[in-house]
């Protein structure tokens, strides 16, 4: 990015992150993603080419640093000090997309596997049965199917069956349970509709909506409209008046 001219912080700062996707790695890394092809995943649309653009920049501005192996091959990404320092600006941005920006999800926009992996990070495990539980969710519109194997001191998501006695079986619509995660509707309404179904022993069925946390947006979007509210009362910036020189001085002057 070219830079801006001008000595304040906020335009060194999106001399930084203001490049398409930069942000968004972030905030895959603060999820806790750390190799390039599950930051690929994390970023459906991106190419490998545009990623390895960015991540060299983030590397040069030492918000990421790599850990290398034999040969100087690439073994992870690490967020440095800056780059984890940018949870509150990730955090605060997400907010304000909440409260002024979201609207109803488009169909391109819905990727189950991206969901999974986002509610896995989620999962509080303090909330989990003692015992491993394996979820299948059964996606409608796009089909997809997936597991989640939730144990106190694991989680994973897996693309195939993972060999394990299916606990509790999920199925709901994609865009529903997207909304449910970003809380713009919620679990017990999407199941009293219809819009999410559970088969499986009853106490896992009422524990399901204890195990995950969902999102890190999901209040700023429960309480959007209260936070517009709240900025219609703010008061705006002053006006600092830049006067010129009068027309008859300048004239004199000349």
């Amino acid at each position: 990015m070219r830079g801006h001219a001008q000595y304040c912080p906020v335009a060194k700062a999106t001399e930084v992150l203001g490049d398409r996707w930069t942000l968004l790695i972030v905030r895959e890394m603060l999820g806790g993603a750390s190799g390039f092809n599950e930051l690929q995943r994390g970023l459906p649309g991106i190419s490998r080419s545009v990623l390895t653009d960015r991540m060299r920049a983030l590397e040069r501005a030492e918000v990421i640093e790599r850990r290398t192996g034999p040969g100087g091959r690439t073994l992870e990404y690490r967020l440095t000090p800056a780059g984890r320092d940018l949870q509150p600006v990730v955090q605060a941005i997400g907010e304000w997309g909440a409260t002024w920006s979201f609207t109803e999800p488009r169909p391109e926009e819905l990727d189950p596997l991206l969901l999974i992996v986002w509610m896995a990070r989620h999962v509080d495990r303090r909330q989990l049965p003692p015992d491993r539980t394996v979820v299948k969710f059964d996606f409608r519109d796009p089909r997809q199917r997936y597991w989640m194997v939730l144990e106190p001191a694991e989680v994973s998501v897996c693309l195939q069956h993972p060999g394990f006695d299916v606990d509790l079986e999920v199925s709901v619509d994609t865009s529903t349970l997207y909304r449910v995660y970003l809380g713009r509707a919620e679990l017990g309404g999407a199941i009293r509709s219809g819009q999410l179904t559970m088969s499986g022993p009853r106490t896992l069925q009422r524990g399901f909506g204890r195990w995950f946390s969902w999102s890190a947006f999901a209040p700023a979007s429960r309480s959007a409209q209260e936070r517009r509210r709240a900025a219609s009362r703010l008061a705006g910036p002053e006006r600092v008046r830049i006067a010129e020189a009068p027309r008859e001085s300048a004239r004199s002057a000349g």
